[in-house]
């Protein structure tokens, strides 16, 4: 009873929650079975404190004193507490989503009612949908009001097809819209894992259509038109400007802004790990400002990525005294699971890069490694440090491993090539003679012109 999603459900509710769902099944409307609210007390009573109680036996007997325990009867009970939360659920998001409430309205008065009630109605709902924030779901609430109108109308009056045209436009901007962000969320992805795009060719059409449309004129729609444009064409900068100049001013509701900004990050990230170095200064000022004005605190919580991105960028860009504050004001907003691990991990990057290599060993010890990617970079710092303290044997025994590794993550894309790439130029650190002009020279120019190379700098410096 203890792991059922019943209990992890109520747990995660609020007290007021709670007291809410207290009345909605004291409700004879809702709930008619005293069993299921006598259960709801019972386990109410517990989940804040002790859930030794919250077992099957003790919880039957206290909703059914004096019977024999039964099992199955348990279990269809807590079935009918779960579906009447469930519903308890879908009303409370009723009375927040008001917009899709009214939308229910009309399509029950278009059902049941007269043209006062519908008309009353589309006019709140209308009312309603032009208040809303130019949301992806804005388009969709529009065409969907638009629709039910059309419906209305079609078995009353001989004039509805007229309103087609404008019913149609409607769909092809909730649609596209929404094509187009799914899209780029796709793209992110595909960045770190391999996924192949179902129907990319109607993508293609797509994007092919909008390029002159008068769609763009909608700065949503063109924001994720532009992130797309700039991916497929990465040397082409004015789509990255463009981008850029849509969700850098308050054009866009935030619902909307703050995914745009992480695939603007997530574009700049790539570039710099193509080799586009430039990218690197654009990227603290993106992390700079979506951290000044809440873009990257959803809920009072930053990401553990973008904590070890930032903290990354700021240690490239030399801004150790900027990179050290920042670690001790955010690490606060981290999920609290992840913080300790990725504060000492950040730490120990920030002391090696101070050239404190033992107080950032201490950390590096402190870490566990249940993500990939802070698996992975920790290994690079430890490389590093096996480096700067001459332990060849060390570093060529963990270069071996770290390849072994790597190889057996093959859900790794462009991230793969960059790590290999790393470990291929540290081997050839050891090996290059450090008194051969010529050879340092010429490790000196490969390294300059492989593009997929996070740790470039690094390793000139080293040659």
């Amino acid at each position: 009873m203890q792991t059922s999603t019943l209990l992890q459900l109520l747990q995660e509710m609020s007290v007021y929650r709670r007291n809410r769902l207290r009345r909605f099944l004291q409700s004879p409307y809702h709930n008619q079975r005293e069993d299921v609210l006598a259960l709801f007390e019972y386990i109410d009573q517990h989940i804040e404190g002790d859930w030794a109680p919250l077992s099957k036996a003790p919880a039957f007997q206290k909703v059914y004193p004096g019977q024999a325990y039964d099992e199955r009867q348990l279990r269809y009970l807590m079935s009918f507490l779960m579906k009447n939360l469930e519903q308890f659920l879908i009303t409370e998001q009723l009375k927040e989503e008001e917009i899709v409430a009214q939308r229910l309205l009309l399509q029950a008065y278009r059902d049941a009612a007269g043209p006062k009630s519908f008309q009353k109605a589309l006019r709140r709902a209308r009312q309603l949908q032009e208040q809303a924030e130019r949301a992806e779901f804005f388009y969709h609430d529009r065409f969907a009001i638009e629709r039910e109108e059309y419906l209305f109308r079609a078995g009353r009056k001989r004039d509805a097809p007229s309103q087609l045209p404008h019913l149609n436009a409607a769909l092809d901007e909730a649609f596209l819209i929404s094509r187009l962000k799914q899209s780029c969320l796709l793209s992110a992805h595909q960045a770190v894992f391999r996924e192949e795009e179902e129907g990319s060719g109607l993508l293609a059409l797509l994007m092919g259509f909008l390029e002159d449309s008068t769609f763009l004129d909608n700065p949503l729609l063109a924001a994720y038109y532009y992130y797309l444009k700039a991916v497929e064409d990465p040397e082409e900068v004015a789509y990255y400007q463009a981008l850029k100049e849509l969700i850098l001013p308050e054009s866009l509701p935030p619902e909307e802004r703050r995914p745009l900004f992480l695939l603007a990050i997530n574009y700049g990230i790539r570039q710099f790990n193509d080799g586009q170095d430039g990218y690197l200064q654009e990227l603290f000022e993106l992390y700079r400002t979506g951290l000044a004005e809440g873009l990257l605190l959803p809920e009072g919580r930053l990401s553990r990525f973008a904590f070890k991105n930032i903290t990354a960028i700021g240690l490239r860009l030399r801004q150790f005294e900027w990179t050290e504050r920042f670690i001790g004001e955010y690490q606060q907003y981290l999920p609290p699971r992840h913080c300790e691990n990725y504060v000492h991990y950040c730490l120990s990057k920030l002391r090696f890069e101070q050239g404190r290599l033992g107080e950032a060993m201490e950390r590096l010890r402190q870490v566990e490694y249940e993500d990939l990617f802070l698996s992975i970079d920790a290994k690079i710092m430890l490389m590093k440090i096996y480096f700067e303290q001459q332990e060849h044997d060390a570093l060529d025994s963990f270069l071996k491993s770290f390849e072994r590794f790597l190889r057996r993550h093959k859900e790794l894309t462009y991230h793969r090539e960059n790590y290999f790439n790393i470990i291929y130029f540290t081997r050839k650190l050891l090996e290059v003679n450090p008194f051969d002009k010529e050879a340092r020279a010429a490790l000196r120019r490969e390294v300059e012109e492989t593009p997929t190379l996070t740790e470039r700098g690094w390793l000139l410096e080293r040659v």
